[in-house]
């Protein structure tokens, strides 16, 4: 059994295309013994976002700290800490942060090879 302490978590920048002031840390996967799905915990600054895309998995997402945006589609929702969220297969989505503090949150997808 492994246990990652929160303030050892090492995030790196995601570089890419539409992202800004993103960063991401696979917390819980292959390494721990979790072959089929990937814990990622992802933090976006302030004015940050994820690019909008899509792809063939869902995602089950739980807002750590701070508050944001989950678009979905032509939906926008909310999101403060506490609250938890499921983007479907193939749905276009982004993240996004307007506000002047940090948003994090953790996304579970399966493993695809490609976190």
């Amino acid at each position: 059994m492994a246990v990652i302490k929160y303030d050892e978590i090492e995030m790196s920048n995601v570089i890419m295309d539409g992202a800004s002031n993103v960063f991401k840390a696979v917390v819980i996967g292959r390494g721990e013994g979790w072959d089929s799905h990937a814990m990622r915990l992802f933090r976006l600054g302030a004015d940050g976002q994820t690019p909008e895309h899509q792809h063939d998995f869902e995602h089950v997402v739980y807002a750590v700290f701070g508050s944001g945006k989950l678009i979905i589609g032509d939906e926008t929702h909310d999101l403060e800490k506490g609250d938890f969220a499921f983007v479907p297969p193939n749905a276009t989505h982004q993240f996004r942060n307007p506000g002047d503090g940090d948003f994090e949150f953790i996304c579970v997808v399966p493993d695809r090879g490609e976190y």
